[in-house]
């Protein structure tokens, strides 16, 4: 048993590793103005900040864990364990809810595109930060003001040391978030798939803009859904009903699996967000001596029909 936990510590530490290394990129991307449309992207920009969070909290929580392990015989610090740990579901809130204001996002701009279009994206982004940071706040403070601080010998993870009012509180708080992320990723799932199968009416070149920024947007939004349903909703699910049918923590049996299982959904999240936007990172390599421009107004006003058409077609 004791190897089971060291497994499962050493792949969440691999985990959080990753996904720091990858959502710090993300978050430097946004700041150094790398990627266009980022106004349009604001909510991955502080999903990436959730889950950088839970992987900078988790790499010192688990990474004590493993440091402090034995085949034989353990006894974590309580103080250790519960402020390390503090940051851990409080930081979840903050990536459960911005999933779910994606999620929502694309609820709006599917079924109800005119009140979509009259509302402001950086508005409605900050409004759902604002919701999951308080979350969080609730969550840090509820888990640093409940416990006992008293040790547990051989106990693996968080668990055994917090109060167990938190410990049913987060189990359930999860599962009704992980549940909304199922009936959202569905509603978004069907109307993507009616939208599928009309024809664009629109040849425009702001209508194609305005149609690649909605379908961009829906990738991005999908696969996250699909990270968050598999690695942070079924897991979730796993340990509630675990815990209901036999009485036993499923974190006593194998470690801290459901901090290794949301490390790899904040892996997951950013490798959708650089994998759908790979094109439009990067530095900007055109340089004015590069680009086909016309030094007077003259000078395009004497151009032929063809020549100007040449050079939209080049540019």
């Amino acid at each position: 048993m004791p190897k089971i936990f060291l497994i499962t510590e050493c792949i969440a530490l691999f985990a959080a590793a990753l996904s720091t290394i990858i959502n710090a990129f993300i978050i430097f991307v946004f700041f150094t103005k790398r990627i266009s449309t980022a106004e349009n992207l604001r909510l991955p920009l502080y999903l990436a900040i959730g889950d950088i969070g839970y992987a900078i909290a988790s790499l010192i929580h688990v990474g004590y864990l493993a440091y402090m392990w034995n085949d034989t015989y353990f006894d974590y610090s309580p103080e250790f364990i519960i402020y390390t740990n503090s940051f851990l579901p409080a930081h979840l809130k903050i990536v459960v809810v911005v999933s779910l204001g994606m999620a929502f996002d694309r609820v709006l701009a599917i079924y109800w595109p005119v009140f979509y279009r009259q509302t402001s994206r950086t508005t409605y982004a900050n409004l759902v930060f604002v919701l999951g940071f308080v979350w969080f706040q609730f969550d840090y403070w509820f888990q640093m003001l409940t416990p006992d601080f008293v040790h547990h010998p051989n106990c693996p993870t968080m668990a055994c040391f917090v109060n167990k009012k938190f410990l049913i509180y987060v189990s359930y708080s999860n599962t009704i978030c992980g549940i909304l992320i199922v009936i959202m990723s569905i509603f978004v799932f069907i109307g993507l798939h009616k939208i599928s199968r009309k024809k664009s009416s629109s040849n425009t070149q702001s209508s194609t803009k305005a149609v690649n920024i909605f379908q961009q947007a829906n990738r991005i939004t999908v696969g996250i859904l699909f990270a968050s349903l598999f690695f942070v909703t079924i897991p979730s699910l796993l340990v509630t009903l675990y815990e209901e049918i036999t009485g036993v923590s499923l974190f006593a049996e194998l470690g801290p699996f459901y901090i290794a299982a949301i490390l790899v959904n904040g892996v997951a999240d950013g490798l959708v967000f650089l994998i759908l936007n790979i094109k439009h990172i990067g530095f900007k390599t055109q340089s004015r001596s590069n680009t086909l421009n016309p030094t007077t107004g003259k000078e395009i006003a004497a151009m032929s029909i063809y020549e100007k058409t040449k050079i939209i077609n080049v540019q």
